[in-house]
């Protein structure tokens, strides 16, 4: 029996013709069975409105979906891993709740710590604004700003300057270069220059432009009102003085004989029929009750402005009275904050530089909505106060205080 090769050629193009159709086949099995996985509904919870940095999410936050399982790109969370956490950063509306963007705590900023808080106000001064600007000082040192003025020359054996005004103990809170806060006041920056068409590669000490100050707010404006009348302002380094020092430099009064004291005591009884006695008067601490804070007005007042399509540059400003429950909406808040200075100044904007709407004393309880960025509090009615004031209490906490 002859070998025909032609049959065997047949046989061979049929075996893998077969082989791809089941190859493909099984492909095409599989291929079905993903996309039917990927195109199961499940349920997931993303956020009902915009939720801001550091705020507390309560089951009004949450809302519930249904969503196809291929555009879920992370584990979907739990109701009860949700509820009771604070928002890490600001989540917006229709985001999917992640355990990244959750937290227990509320955050506290791990570059700004206590001792970098200033006491007063935080001012920055130009170094164009003294004759000496020294670079050398250093972030939480301390310096003296002296105010000096020139004298009327036509006096004899007049000095050419005398000096107006010393202000003590200024403590420097950081720099600011190129619009940005730093912590030296000079830095080392790699420069590209072209010279003879060439690059060449320098390095340039770069200069803080501004002080950021801890000071006083009478003493900074009396600096101010010096500055603007002409005067010179100079800067001098020193060391900072602690409240021991302060005692003893006071100057010690000197024992008084008792027989010295006897015979003005006798002198002044021969002249005067009646002595007067000095009353003395204690010292009392004063005790600041512990209060629960309440909003004043029980409405807001909004602004609108009306433009016109066929003339923009033609606007109407409407202002309209929206009537909001302040009492019910401060009632109604889970996150709360209690004085810890004598006084808490309650402002409308988050800055030291906005008008003080109200103020409060110590261990006053005031609800607050969320915190900002730079570390205010928004209270319930919409004003903002700074977080060296006050401090974060449990709500646990204000019941049995409130109660005591």
């Amino acid at each position: 029996m002859k070998f025909n090769k032609q049959i065997v050629i047949i046989l061979v193009l049929i075996s893998l013709l077969l082989s791809s159709l089941g190859g493909g086949y099984y492909y095409y099995k599989q291929n079905q069975k993903s996309l039917k996985i990927s195109n199961q509904v499940r349920t997931v919870f993303v956020a009902a409105k915009d939720i801001k940095k550091n705020t507390k999410i309560t089951i009004k936050d949450l809302k519930q979906i249904n969503i196809a399982k291929k555009y879920i790109l992370s584990t979907p969370l739990l109701k009860k891993e949700i509820i009771g956490k604070f928002a890490k950063e600001n989540i917006y509306k229709n985001d999917m709740f992640r355990k990244e963007k959750l937290v227990k705590t509320i955050q506290e900023d791990t570059k700004q710590k206590d001792k970098d808080l200033y006491k007063y106000n935080s001012y920055n001064m130009a170094y164009s604004m003294f004759q000496n600007p020294n670079y050398s000082v250093k972030k939480d040192e301390v310096i003296n700003i002296i105010s000096v003025y020139p004298l009327d020359k036509k006096k004899d054996n007049a000095s050419p300057n005398s000096v107006q005004y010393v202000a003590k103990q200024i403590r420097i809170i950081g720099f600011l270069m190129d619009s940005k806060e730093v912590d030296k006041s000079m830095k080392k920056e790699k420069v590209t220059t072209t010279v003879k068409k060439k690059k060449v590669t320098k390095t340039i000490t770069k200069k803080a432009e501004e002080l950021l100050l801890d000071i006083d707010g009478k003493v900074l404006l009396r600096l101010i009102d010096d500055y603007n009348r002409g005067n010179q302002l100079w800067m001098v380094k020193t060391h900072k003085v602690k409240q021991e020092e302060i005692i003893n430099q006071k100057i010690k009064k000197e024992p008084v004989a008792k027989e010295v004291i006897k015979k003005k005591i006798a002198s002044k009884s021969t002249n005067c029929k009646k002595v007067k006695k000095h009353k003395t008067y204690k010292k009392y601490k004063r005790i600041y009750p512990v209060i629960l804070y309440k909003p004043k007005n029980s409405f807001n007042s909004l602004k609108a402005t009306i433009h016109y399509a066929d003339n923009k540059s033609a606007a109407v400003i409407k202002n309209k009275v929206v009537k909001v429950d302040l009492v019910k909406k401060c009632a109604n808040t889970h996150n709360y904050v209690i004085g810890i200075t004598n006084n808490i100044h309650l402002r409308r904007g988050s800055s030291t530089s906005h008008k003080i709407i109200r103020v409060v004393h110590k261990n006053y309880i005031i609800p607050y909505s969320g915190i900002t960025d730079n570390s205010w509090y928004l209270t319930c009615d919409g004003m903002y106060v700074h977080r060296s004031e006050v401090k974060v209490i449990n709500k646990d906490l204000v019941k049995r205080k409130l109660v005591n």
